[in-house]
């Protein structure tokens, strides 16, 4: 593999936390969210984590070249006015989305094995939100606002 390779697959891992659904809705701030306290604290610890992962890899991305800054999918600017219930679904549904295409970049990093330590890490990461958000999808069906 090919340094522009692991440069490639590095920011592309970077763009799935910058860009993440999370992420535009820790900017957007829906008043769903901002409603239910713990989904709000899920999110912003979501987005923390997110964000220092982002800069570690940058790190690493800048040895070979610029940081891809990414962009936010259109379709998230049409989610503002929707229920927490349904956001936490979708932000479970793209999460794991994100998990399975981590995971398979992170393979093709095996040349690279310091990269593919923090790719595995960040996979990891993102495995432990998955459940958070499960869990907070649990409760919103138990209690619901």
């Amino acid at each position: 593999m090919s340094e522009s390779s692991t440069y490639d697959i590095l920011n592309r891992i970077a763009i799935l936390h910058s860009r993440s659904l999370a992420a535009y809705l820790h900017y957007a701030k829906p008043w769903a969210i901002q409603a239910h306290p713990k989904t709000q604290a899920v999110l912003e610890q979501m987005v923390a984590d997110q964000l220092d992962t982002v800069d570690r890899l940058a790190a690493l991305i800048m040895e070979n070249g610029p940081v891809d800054p990414g962009e936010f999918p259109i379709s998230f600017t049409g989610w503002h006015d929707l229920s927490v219930d349904w956001l936490v679904n979708k932000l479970i549904e793209r999460q794991k989305r994100t998990i399975a295409l981590m995971e398979q970049l992170t393979a093709e990093l095996n040349l690279a094995p310091y990269a593919q330590a923090m790719a595995r890490e960040a996979v990891g990461q993102a495995k432990g939100h998955l459940e958070n958000l499960q869990e907070v999808a649990g409760e919103l069906q138990v209690s619901p606002a």
